[in-house]
């Protein structure tokens, strides 16, 4: 999959939220989106996913996007167990969610309801229903926030050992451009693209 953003724009109310932003993102690029909140990051991961339109410019996918996707929100079934948040995008084998249950740190929970886990549990969940659905472009926003170190570490050896497809991601924390190798930073308050 490789995506080609030429000359997009978005504003909302006469203010400019998104000007003229040219990007490639090839097969194997990890793109980290920065910026102050409110700079628009959020925006552009909406038109991305066809969400919002663009008030200008073209994104282009080489082939049609299949989306995996961790929102800021989990949007879990609170009165569904975890297996069944999971079997709700993709068929999966029982094993092979517990696999990666056990990885992630909650082993043995795979028929409790989502409404009984913390935060960092349905945050490990959503991220989880990502990677079984095995989209061809993955987009997370702040998938990564608001979960403890050791956590946090369990969820980027998965993304890691899981993507191998482009992944677009937004974050406040440069650890995270870091621990998740991106190829490239987007800063959307400047307009600047790095390469690394």
């Amino acid at each position: 999959m490789n995506i080609l953003i030429k000359n997009l724009y978005k504003s909302f109310d006469d203010e400019i939220v998104i000007k003229n932003l040219n990007l490639e993102i090839n097969s194997f690029d990890r793109v980290a989106l920065v910026g102050k909140s409110g700079i628009g990051k959020t925006t552009f991961l909406r038109m991305l996913l066809g969400d919002l339109k663009a008030d200008s410019g073209e994104i282009i996918f080489s082939e049609e996007p299949k989306y995996s996707v961790v929102f800021q929100e989990n949007l879990l079934f609170e009165n569904r167990s975890i297996y069944e948040n999971i079997k709700f995008v993709k068929s999966a084998n029982r094993d092979i969610v517990e696999k990666y249950l056990d990885i992630l740190g909650v082993k043995g929970l795979l028929d409790k309801k989502v409404s009984q886990l913390s935060g960092g549990m349905k945050r490990r969940v959503s991220i989880l229903r990502a990677i079984v659905y095995s989209g061809n472009i993955y987009i997370l926003d702040e998938a990564l926030r608001e979960v403890d170190l050791e956590t946090r570490d369990k969820i980027i050896y998965l993304l890691n050992e899981s993507i191998s497809c482009p992944l677009i991601f937004t974050t406040h924390d440069e650890n995270d451009i870091k621990d998740l190798s991106a190829t490239k930073v987007v800063n959307l308050e400047t307009g600047e693209i790095y390469n690394l």
